[in-house]
């Protein structure tokens, strides 16, 4: 008999292959996955723990440098450093936690929904939850995002259950102050902010106060939060300063695009977004002179709103995903409800939503990135297109079957056609990839670099090139990039002076650059990539 626990096995083994698959396949995405990599990389290989550094002559004298990375996600470079002391290979290691969080998430958005809305529901949240394209992005990049809301999704769920168990309390202590320490202040203040606002509107202060003074929790938020600083404060007090500074993401920085991260980053579900929180908000607000029952799903949408506000105003719009499985619940809960009632009327509403949302970010939007950025878009556009068709598809078997007006065939299908609307991303990270990565360039810089060697980016900053290469290169004219500290750029000057200084020098230069006077003496070109070539004084 085919029953509700092994169709949950089912879907997180459909999601394990779709995560897992091909995240070592492709290089380092820069800036952002070369600033983490290298981080860990320089813990791995015997860096100071408390010191993330982006470049290796730092460690030989840690007060020279402007390489001192200002982050706060000690706990995510921990991990990764430990990947890659486990693990071989280049990008597999660095890429190992986020995949691992993106599954995570999904398990809290079950665990989180089988407690409100049972089996079914706790499936449904599953899906939604993974396949989210916001989900499956931070699931596929290394940075600290996707462990920071698997970590923050645990917390949601300790709460959730603590409503009829106080035991739960344990879990929400621990999941923030782990939060915490993968990525900063907000891991810990976040969740109890959401319950503390949960409590006043609902006129429940004592809740807030049992589930903050329940002593177990404290004991798991207290002992690691004191000896996580204290850790700090001996190593390194300067990092317990830049706590509260937010340096700008690298990528997808701006408050405009987090908003347009939202907006896309909910698909394929976005149709059915407005109506389940229309559903969890009450008739009206007000704040209550006596305590009212819980209201799981209010508590889910605040909790939501929470870290949305806090995504869209760090400028970061990775953050967004912390809110994910939040939202992938109260729709869950909203779906099962209506499957269960058969209520044939709002599946054809939200059908209709869904289609007026999506049909405008397919035909629009496409074209609209297309023009933005067109080199990047034409590389990916053998996924990216099928990923379209595979959208349309699924809008158009959505519209079919409200016309059948059969709620149960609806929600397989969504459900299966969502998860086989992914297979096409993961290619979009391949090629995305080939063209930003230094990785072939710097594989084979790594062959060829003796001690004495001069290593260069000309007119570029990439950090992924000290991960792959293991040598600390020198900045020639190199633009600034948001969110990183700002290293030390030299003139072309010193390029000359290296030139002919005697030392054998190799210098990476993107393809569509070209040099602003001539270079002294012989010019060599050992390797070229599709993107980048290496250029060398010496012809050995």
């Amino acid at each position: 008999m085919w029953t509700a626990r092994r169709t949950a096995c089912l879907i997180f083994a459909v999601l394990a292959y779709l995560f897992l698959r091909g995240i070592g396949d492709h290089g380092l995405i820069d800036p952002i996955e070369g600033i983490n990599a290298s981080i860990a990389l320089n813990m791995a290989g015997g860096g100071s723990l408390a010191r993330p550094m982006l470049a290796s002559r730092l460690l030989a004298s840690p007060g020279a440098g402007d390489l001192l990375y200002p982050g706060k996600a000690m706990g995510y470079w921990w991990l990764s450093a430990g990947a890659l002391w486990l693990f071989r290979g280049f990008e597999f290691p660095v890429r190992f936690w986020p995949m691992l969080g993106g599954l995570g998430m999904a398990a809290a958005a079950w665990f989180t929904t089988r407690r409100i809305s049972g089996a079914r529901g706790a499936n449904y949240a599953a899906i939604l939850t993974g396949s989210c394209l916001l989900t499956y992005t931070v699931s596929q990049i290394a940075s600290p995002h996707s462990l920071y809301a698997c970590l923050i999704s645990a917390a949601l769920a300790g709460a959730i259950h603590a409503f009829r168990d106080k035991r739960f309390f344990l879990l929400l202590h621990a999941a923030a102050v782990l939060a915490f320490v993968a990525y900063g202040p907000a891991g810990i203040i976040l969740p109890w902010l959401s319950l503390l606002t949960y409590a006043i509107l609902m006129g429940r202060g004592r809740f807030f106060l049992e589930a903050f003074l329940y002593w177990p929790g404290l004991l798991a938020t207290f002992l690691p939060t004191v000896g996580y600083l204290s850790f700090l404060h001996a190593k390194n007090p300067g990092v317990l300063s830049l706590m509260v500074y937010n340096p700008p993401a690298p990528a997808f920085g701006s408050l405009s695009s987090s908003f347009l991260v939202l907006a896309a980053g909910f698909f394929p579900w976005m149709g059915f977004l407005p109506h389940a929180v229309k559903n969890a908000l009450p008739r009206r607000f007000f704040f209550p002179v006596s305590p009212v029952p819980h209201s799981p799903l209010l508590f889910l949408l605040i909790w939501a709103a929470v870290f949305l506000i806090f995504g869209f105003f760090s400028r970061d719009a990775f953050l967004l995903a912390a809110s994910a499985p939040a939202l992938a619940s109260l729709c869950a809960v909203h779906l099962t409800d209506a499957v269960e009632r058969n209520d044939v009327s709002l599946f054809q509403r939200m059908i209709a939503l869904k289609i007026l949302l999506s049909v405008p970010l397919i035909f629009f939007g496409l074209p609209l990135a297309y023009l933005s950025s067109p080199e990047t878009m034409q590389s990916m556009s053998m996924t990216v297109l099928p990923w379209a068709l595979f959208s349309l598809f699924l809008l158009f078997a959505g519209w079919r079957c409200a016309k059948q007006r059969k709620p149960r065939k609806l929600m397989f299908q969504l459900c299966l056609l969502a998860l086989v609307c992914l297979l096409p991303l993961g290619g979009s990270f391949d090629l995305l990839a080939e063209r930003l990565s230094v990785r072939d360039a710097g594989l084979w810089l790594r062959r060829m670099l003796k001690p004495g060697d001069v290593l260069i980016q000309y007119m570029m900053s990439r950090p992924s090139l000290y991960y792959y290469a293991g040598r600390d290169s020198e900045l020639i004219d190199a633009p600034v990039i948001p969110g990183v500290p700002q290293r030390e750029s030299r003139r072309e000057f010193f390029l000359y002076q290296a030139w002919i200084g005697g030392r054998r020098v190799f210098m990476l230069i993107g393809r569509d650059r070209e040099f602003l006077t001539p270079l002294p003496g012989e010019v060599h070109s050992p390797c070229e990539t599709r993107h980048f070539i290496v250029v060398s004084n010496r012809e050995d």
